[in-house]
């Protein structure tokens, strides 16, 4: 229930809402690949924060393209145009990036090597197993941008149709009407109970974790404040 004082409201569960979710869970997460890849750029290729950023960002662009079990793979979703023509071959070297190299470790850009140091005379010493890693490169990050920019521009005119249809659907509904719609569930949990084990569901509810903060002299060692 809604009050007469409360100045936002829940859509009801309903397919253009359902659609409008799953639209805006996936510009959330191409949203994310694009700030994040744009956090490497401003660091740049010699950046230590290269690796993981760009590796985050391959990680947040694949999301919306593989199987889940809450919403519909963004190809699927309607108006949705296919990757364009011209970048697919950038988005096919993203999508075997996330596979065989960020989700698992299969490919030939990381390389562990079992070396064995040697004395000047040429006689082993000790064993030194390294990794040898080839990283995103600048040029194909670039691109990526524009990748990522092209297909947050297809979510974003495939939602102006379903946001144009609720907006009709909205004009004549009454503010006694929205009092009785369903709010999201809010709960609370410590934060040493945060968990991903629950999938999310039509109805929402979302889980806000809380860490007390303590006075320096009662800092628990190891706990984070």
């Amino acid at each position: 229930m809604t009050s007469p004082q409360q100045r936002i409201a829940l859509l009801p569960d309903m397919p253009d809402s359902r659609l409008l979710v799953e639209l805006t869970s996936h510009a959330s997460d191409l949203s994310e690949a694009s700030h994040t890849l744009a956090s490497a750029l401003a660091v740049g290729e010699s950046s230590e924060l290269w690796l993981p950023l760009t590796s985050h960002a391959v990680t947040a662009y694949i999301r919306p393209f593989i199987l889940s079990n809450v919403r519909r793979r963004l190809e699927e979703m309607p108006g949705i145009p296919a990757v364009p023509s011209s970048m697919k071959w950038l988005h096919e070297v993203i999508r075997q990036y996330r596979n065989t190299t960020i989700a698992h470790s299969q490919s030939n850009l990381a390389l562990p090597l079992p070396f064995v140091l040697l004395d000047d005379a040429g006689h082993p010493t000790k064993v030194a197993p390294i990794s040898v890693i080839n990283q995103m490169p600048l040029v194909i990050a670039e691109r990526f941008a524009d990748l990522i920019f092209a297909m947050e521009d297809a979510v974003e005119q495939a939602t102006q149709p379903v946001l144009d249809r609720l907006h009709a659907w909205l004009r004549d509904k009454t503010a006694e009407e929205v009092m009785n719609w369903d709010p999201p569930e809010f709960v609370h949990a410590a934060a040493l109970e945060f968990n991903a084990g629950e999938r999310r569901t039509h109805l929402p509810r979302f889980t806000g974790y809380w860490q007390e903060q303590l006075p320096s002299d009662e800092q628990v060692p190891g706990q984070l404040s």
